[in-house]
This record gives structure tokens, C-alpha cells and sequence, in this order.
């Protein structure tokens, strides 16, 4: 008979896993807010400001947004919370420290902490597969794992994540500097459409191809994706995702799901405030991972 880990172990992660206040407050997530500003004004994305604000001022603002992790001292308190609610380990997945500072300095920070034993795991991604990630740890920790099984399921999920996205224009992504090679694309960008991925090696965001049209672009995606999971050991689960745009990746869903094969389930979502900040709107984009039937 398996033995429940008894030490109660919290999973917390960022506003950037995009994850339903339902699931949190189901599955015992702890969410830390990352901002977003424009100019002087400064919100929390999803809490005071919605999504259907910020891409309104996007299109109407005169400067880029940017974007602000929680401080060190939000992060204390947090964990300071959790403490006093009787847990005595946390396992805290964040966005891809490729894309943002935030979990190299909170795993520096993390080792200061001594209410609470604060693991930080570098998810290498955001968005919708880093919601899923957490899920799966927030299940195992219901379960009675103990914080290195899951971290351990956690890095191997990880290593099965891939994707490919489209922006409709480069300019939020090269002002933000978050695209490692934008030079390549100076003087083109209102002709070609980039097909963009994660560097597995650097975790930030290059071009890999140029494609002519959004049509194309898309159908480029798609290729890519099923050539890379066709013939894969396992299913995968399937999230198109994109910015200001939820009709037509609903659209875009219907449009492909008969050709996706070793697929178990296909999600759509909205991309929110802090990640849409170097995005721009109109990203149409197709991410996958492993997909678990029990942890």
C-alpha cells in the first residue's frame, strides 16, 4: 500500500498560468499577481484590469506597456501566509526565466526563507502549459506527494512541452527585447509573418521561420505541430491560445481539429495582460505537453 507523504505541501505560481479562479480555489493554488503599466499606472493583470480593457488601451496608447513581477516583499508575505495556514513546504512554478527575471531572483530569494521550505521550479514556458503543469502538481500535492515527486513530474512533463505562435506585428515583441533575433526581420516586418518558438536552450523567443500572410502562417503551425507529434509515444493535449482574438481561434479550432491525430483533448484560451504586453494582439498560437491521465 502507497504512504502519503504527511507534510502539507502549497503550490503557488504566477497571474501568467491564465489559470481559472474556480480551478485555484479548487485545487488550493495560490496565484501571485505580475503587473502591468501604462506610463505611472500600474495593474495587477486579471484583478485591476481585464483583459478586455488592456488590449483597448493597447490599440490607443501612445507607449509600449510594460510589464512588473511581484516584489521580493509580496512573495515574503505570500509565503508568510501559507506558513501561518499550516503548510510546511511550497513548490512555486513560475514563467520561463528566459522571458522574465522574476524566478532566478525569487529562487535566490527563496533560500532566505525560513518560516517555509520554498522550491522554485522554472516552468520554461507561461500561458496555458503552465497552468497545466501546476495543475498536475497541485493534484499530486491533494494526493500526499511529497515536494520532490513532484518536482520531478513537473521536469518531466516540462521536457515534453513545444510550440509555435504568430504575432501580427513585431513591434510590442522588439520593443520589449524579448525577441533574441528581431535584426534579422528589420525592414520586412509588413511582409512576412514570423513563426516564432521558445529557444530550448536560451528559454527566450526566436524567429525559426518567415511565412508570407497570416493564412499561411497559421497552416505553417499546424504543420510543424503534427509532424513533431505524430509519432510520439504518448498523446498529447493541445492548446491554441491567442491575444484579443478569442472568435477567431475558435474558428481556427474548428478549422483543424479533424487533421490533429495523437491528440486527447484540444483547449482554447485567452492570453492576458502581462504576456499580451510583449505579444501585441491578433497572436494566433499552438502549444502541447504530455498529456496525464492520472498523477
Amino acid at each position: 500500500m502507497e504512504v502519503k507523504n504527511l507534510t502539507k505541501i502549497a503550490i503557488v505560481t504566477d497571474s501568467t498560468a491564465y489559470l481559472a479562479q474556480n480551478i485555484c480555489d479548487r485545487l488550493h493554488i495560490t496565484v501571485a499577481p505580475i503587473s502591468v503599466a501604462f506610463g505611472d499606472q500600474q495593474y495587477r493583470e486579471r484583478i485591476d484590469i481585464s483583459d478586455a480593457e488592456f488590449y483597448k488601451r493597447l490599440k490607443t496608447e501612445k507607449t509600449f506597456p510594460t510589464t512588473a513581477p511581484p516584489s521580493m516583499g509580496v512573495m515574503e508575505e505570500l509565503y508568510h501566509n501559507l506558513a501561518e495556514a499550516g503548510y510546511e513546504e511550497v513548490v512555486s512554478i513560475h514563467l520561463s526565466s528566459g522571458i522574465s527575471g522574476f524566478t532566478n531572483n525569487l529562487r535566490a530569494f527563496a533560500a532566505s526563507v525560513t518560516e517555509i521550505k520554498v522550491h522554485v521550479v522554472d516552468a520554461q514556458i507561461a500561458v496555458q502549459p503552465l497552468g497545466y503543469l501546476v495543475i498536475q502538481a497541485a493534484k499530486m500535492a491533494a494526493k500526499g506527494k511529497s515536494a520532490q515527486d513532484i518536482m520531478a513530474k513537473v521536469t518531466e512533463l516540462r521536457a515534453t512541452i513545444g510550440e509555435y505562435f504568430i504575432v501580427d506585428d513585431l513591434k510590442n515583441l522588439a520593443h520589449s527585447g524579448r525577441l533574441g533575433n528581431s535584426s534579422a526581420f528589420v525592414g520586412s516586418l509588413l511582409k512576412v509573418k514570423p513563426i516564432l518558438a521558445l529557444n530550448k536552450e536560451k528559454f527566450n523567443i526566436e524567429a525559426v521561420d518567415k511565412v508570407r500572410s497570416m493564412k499561411r502562417a497559421r497552416a505553417n503551425i499546424v504543420s510543424r505541430f503534427i509532424n513533431e507529434t505524430k509519432n510520439l509515444p504518448y498523446q498529447v493535449r493541445v492548446f491554441l491560445c491567442g491575444t484579443n482574438n478569442e472568435p477567431e481561434i475558435e474558428k481556427w479550432q474548428q478549422s483543424i481539429q479533424s487533421k490533429l491525430a495523437n491528440v486527447a483533448a484540444v483547449e482554447t484560451g485567452q492570453i492576458g495582460p502581462v504576456v499580451g504586453a510583449h505579444l501585441g494582439s491578433g497572436v494566433f498560437a499552438i502549444l502541447w505537453i504530455k498529456e496525464i491521465q492520472q498523477v
